[in-house]
Formats: structure tokens, C-alpha cells, sequence
């Protein structure tokens, strides 16, 4: 039997229509279907039962589908379990990263990685920080890169570089003209926030109540799925808002919208590295140590302005890529302390 039925029928499952699965595995529509009648005809049985707005499976469909995924799950395991006798690096590598890692910073290790590795396949999934955690936790992908610590045994975490949060107006906003703010000012302010779920919120959030300040339901005139989304609504005058500044950089460099510093207000966080186990897939265990050897640059200087110029370095490729140094370990604590 030909795997690739197995996946496309594993795939089709989970996105629930022929058109989603399609996209996901770059095929055609009615490629897919055909795929999914082959793989029918091979076992005798209906697996699916089709209507015009949802794909459902049938008895035999469910069993399978369970089957199908411990077929590939066990697959990958022997392939990884060969690789590490063969000692070559080869295999999937499934990344998961909130938004600010999986825009602003992984993409551009990737590909340095793949030239070091050209037989190792990545894939990268965003999604907001708490989504990329139950990824992880449910082994559907192998790293993840977020902007929150969530305190559940058996993940471990390493410290990736450090973010800054800030505060983003319209170009024409009244306080754009000043040379700084105080955290009373913000309360008059209208605001445009991540959802619910995403990382640069919580952390945003966090920072404020340590300086006194709890932004109010009725102040926040959109909640939207995307930071470059909110930094569209700043530039289009809807309101202000506390953004990382990898994403704000862009617009600010263009002049399309302002920033101005909170007296007294450091809003600094960590960006993560997290891993649900110890015992890595030599896939994964290389991009740990490629991002490490990345990091080797900026021990020390964790700052935005040293962690871009190490990503401009890496992208004109004068940075020593993968070292097998390491600049910190893998841990369960906050690495610089109690959060």
C-alpha cells in the first residue's frame, strides 16, 4: 500500500473537507479524491461518507483512521531510531511557534539550517502561544518557540532572546508629539489587543499590573488574531497598543506609525524555546543545537538591537553556524530566575 494514501486520508480527516485537505497536501481537488477511492478499494470498505458540506467517517472509517496514525507515527520512530544508528541527520522536523518567533525570527533560521541539512524536512505551524503548548503536549510537533512559560510538568525550556514590548499610536495621534508618557495617560487611550490565548497579550498585561495599570473591558475597541493585524489597525488610526517591537519595525522604519516610551515601564519579556521531552529526534536535536550555536553571538547582549544584528549577520551567513557550544542549558526554571 502506498503511504502517501495513508496521509492523505489522515489528512482529510482532520480538516474535514476535500478542499482543505487538498490545500494542506498541495493537490488537487479532485486528486485527493481519487486517492481517498483507491485507498477504499485496496481495503474493500467505505471509510468515508460524503455529502455536500462535511465529510463524516463511517465505523470502519474510525478504526482505520486510528490505525493509519499509529502506521505513521511508528514509521517516523523507526526512521528516526535508524538515523541515530546511521549517525546521518534526515527526517521531518515539525516547528511550532506563536506569532513574533514563527514571523519574525525562526524563518530566518530555517534556511541556514537547511543548508547545513538539506536531507532534514522542517515544517513550521504558528498559532497563539497557548496553541502551540497543547501542539506540543499532544506530540504533534517536536519544538516550539513562544513568549510565555506555562508551568506544566515535563516541559522544558530555553531561553531564546529577549523580546520588547511597545507602544505603538497612529502617525497623527496626539501623542505622538510628546516625548514620553506616563501610565496614568494610557488609561484614556483606546485599545486594539491580541485575542485571548496569545502571548504578547499575557505578557503585556502582566507588565502593566506590576506598574499599577489594568487596561479596562470597555477601553479595548478590537481584539484581533494577528500582531500584524493590530499594527494595521494602529496605522489605520483605530486606536494604540503595546506590540513586540520585531513586528512594529517595519512600519515604524516607513513612518506609518509612532511610538512613544512609558515612564518608569520596562516591558521586556523572554522568548522561549520549549520541548516536551529530553530525549530528542536527531532532527530536532540539531536544530537545538544550530539555534544555540546562533546564540553563541549574543551571550550576554541579549538586547532586540544585538539579536537583529545576529539575524542580519546569519542571513549574510558570517556567523559559524550550528557550534556545538552551548550558551545555556535546557531547563524547567525561568533561566534567570523566578518569574
Amino acid at each position: 500500500m502506498n503511504l502517501n494514501l495513508l496521509e492523505t486520508f489522515i489528512v482529510t480527516v482532520e480538516k474535514g473537507t476535500l478542499s482543505a485537505a487538498a490545500e494542506e497536501l498541495h493537490l488537487t481537488q479532485p486528486a485527493v479524491s481519487k486517492q481517498l477511492k483507491a485507498l477504499e478499494e485496496i481495503l474493500g470498505l467505505r471509510l468515508l461518507e460524503r455529502s455536500s458540506r462535511e465529510l463524516k467517517l463511517t465505523p470502519g472509517g474510525q478504526l482505520f483512521y486510528r490505525r493509519a496514525r499509529e502506521i505513521l507515527r511508528l514509521l517516523e520512530q523507526t526512521r528516526r531510531e535508524l538515523a541515530e544508528m546511521s549517525g546521518l541527520v534526515r527526517g521531518k522536523l515539525i516547528l511550532g511557534a506563536s506569532t513574533i518567533p514563527g514571523h519574525y525570527i525562526l524563518p530566518r533560521l530555517i534556511g541556514p539550517f537547511k543548508d547545513k541539512y538539506p536531507q532534514v524536512e522542517v515544517k513550521l505551524e504558528i498559532g497563539d502561544s497557548e496553541e502551540i503548548i497543547h501542539k506540543l503536549m499532544g506530540g504533534e510537533i517536536d519544538l516550539g518557540a513562544v513568549g510565555v512559560e506555562e508551568r506544566r510538568r515535563g516541559l522544558f525550556y530555553q531561553y531564546l532572546v529577549e523580546d520588547e514590548l511597545i507602544l505603538i499610536l497612529p502617525r497623527e495621534h496626539p501623542w505622538a508629539r510628546k516625548p514620553s508618557l506616563t501610565v496614568q495617560d494610557l488609561a484614556e487611550a483606546s485599545w486594539v489587543w491580541r485575542k485571548e490565548g496569545s502571548g504578547t497579550r499575557r505578557s503585556a498585561e502582566e507588565l502593566l499590573k506590576t506598574h499599577g495599570f489594568i487596561l479596562r473591558p470597555e477601553k479595548i475597541v478590537a481584539e484581533l488574531g494577528s500582531t500584524e493585524a493590530v499594527v494595521n489597525a494602529v496605522e489605520a488610526g483605530l486606536g494604540v497598543s503595546l506590540v513586540s517591537r520585531w513586528a512594529a519595525e517595519k512600519s515604524l522604519s516607513l513612518g506609518r506609525i509612532a511610538t512613544v516610551p512609558v515612564e518608569g515601564v520596562r516591558l521586556k519579556r523572554h522568548l522561549y524555546l520549549v520541548r516536551k521531552s529530553r530525549q530528542l529526534s536527531p532532527p530536532a536535536a540539531a536544530f537545538v543545537e544550530f539555534v544555540e550555536g546562533w546564540r553563541l553571538g549574543g551571550c550576554g547582549s541579549s538586547s532586540f538591537a544585538a539579536a537583529g544584528n545576529l539575524i542580519n549577520q546569519f542571513d549574510r551567513g558570517r556567523l559559524e553556524n550550528g557550534s556545538s557550544r552551548y550558551c545555556i542549558g535546557w531547563r524547567q526554571e525561568h533561566p534567570h530566575g523566578k518569574k
